[in-house]
């Protein structure tokens, strides 16, 4: 790997993660690119599925979408288009760890291309970064150790976003339309996980956990839901006996920071909104089963989580392998009660 010189390097373009959690995980990295470089140029790729949690980094000063994954649209647009002399003199951050993603920091012809050294890579990166197989890292750190690897500097305090007035009076307009922002406390529930069904807590269980904040506790509770997911948040408000407010596609990913910033607390199995509520700094509970908290749990005295430690888990299989799913089953309504009282 060779050195660079990051004296003569203007601008810094950025392939961010293709999944929420992950780029909400992100931000200590961008933050930290920023403190390195204060008066350079930050770029951020992304996919549309993360554009707007992205247009919330305040470290961040221009973001391209991708809108198709082809090899037609790459050529196109990196090797072709207007990105190839935009990028050629950028050092060029690789996020994700896909053979695409250094595919097209290779076709960027960006002078530096930085990323990890994973699934035949190596070729493609003029600095590829080697992190060893058994050295288990917090995501966050291991998108940090990027930086590090290259002799930077990474921020060393807890990061968290200030949300943009503009955005924060669209989330505050939004959420008043339907609930009393001065009763509290407001709690949000997200019942879904996009990755599969072992990551998701029974959704009976989060309708009596909704059920009871609002009688025992007189809080205001709204279910959210991604893409695909109306089923779910129906079912978690069927089982609150139609006391929670179904909150599904009342939102989208540019106003979600806002509307968490707004809430006392934030409920979910390890799933993308639960890192962006860590990270607008709303304290949150996260029940974890066939992932590992050490890896992926939020960090800071503000965010707990619930894990059984079962022998069979962590698996990281999309579902149950042996059908039982008793990593997430043993985990009762009165637990995460109990840990709500450090926090409400």
């Amino acid at each position: 790997m060779g050195n660079i010189d990051f004296s003569v390097t203007e601008n810094h373009t950025v392939l961010a993660p293709n999944w929420i959690g992950d780029t909400a995980m992100a931000a200590p990295f961008f933050a930290s690119l920023r403190l390195n470089f204060p008066d350079s140029k930050i770029r951020v790729i992304v996919n549309p599925w993360v554009e707007g949690l992205v247009r919330n980094f305040p470290w961040v000063d221009e973001v391209i979408k991708l809108d198709k994954k082809n090899l037609w649209y790459l050529l196109k647009t990196f090797r072709f288009g207007k990105l190839k002399d935009k990028l050629a003199f950028d050092t060029f951050w690789l996020l994700p760890n896909s053979f695409r993603s250094a595919f097209i920091s290779y076709l960027s012809s960006s002078k530096s291309r930085i990323g990890y050294s994973t699934r035949f890579r190596k070729q493609l990166l003029t600095n590829p970064v080697f992190l060893s197989e058994n050295k288990s890292l917090n995501l966050v750190d291991y998108y940090l150790e990027l930086l590090v690897a290259n002799g930077l500097n990474p921020v060393s305090e807890r990061i968290f976003i200030k949300i943009r007035d503009d955005l924060l009076e669209v989330s505050k307009n939004t959420l008043e339309k339907h609930v009393v922002l001065s009763k509290r406390p407001l709690i949000g529930i997200h019942p879904g996980a996009f990755f599969g069904s072992s990551k998701t807590w029974n959704p009976k269980n989060f309708g009596l956990l909704a059920e009871r904040l609002i009688d025992e506790q007189n809080a205001s509770v709204l279910i959210f839901g991604g893409p695909g997911e109306k089923e779910l948040t129906e079912m978690v408000v069927k089982y609150s006996k139609g006391k929670a407010l179904n909150f599904f596609g009342r939102d989208n990913l540019l106003i979600l920071p806002g509307l968490l910033s707004m809430l006392d607390a934030f409920i979910s199995g390890d799933t993308g909104p639960l890192h962006i509520a860590s990270l607008v700094g709303t304290p949150t509970i996260s029940i974890f089963g066939s992932t590992d908290p050490k890896l992926t749990a939020p960090r800071g005295s503000n965010n707990f989580y619930i894990y059984e430690n079962l022998d069979c888990s962590p698996c990281f299989k999309r579902e149950c392998p042996l059908q039982h799913h008793d990593c997430m089953e043993k985990i009762t309504v009165s637990d995460v009660e109990n840990r709500l009282k450090n926090i409400l």
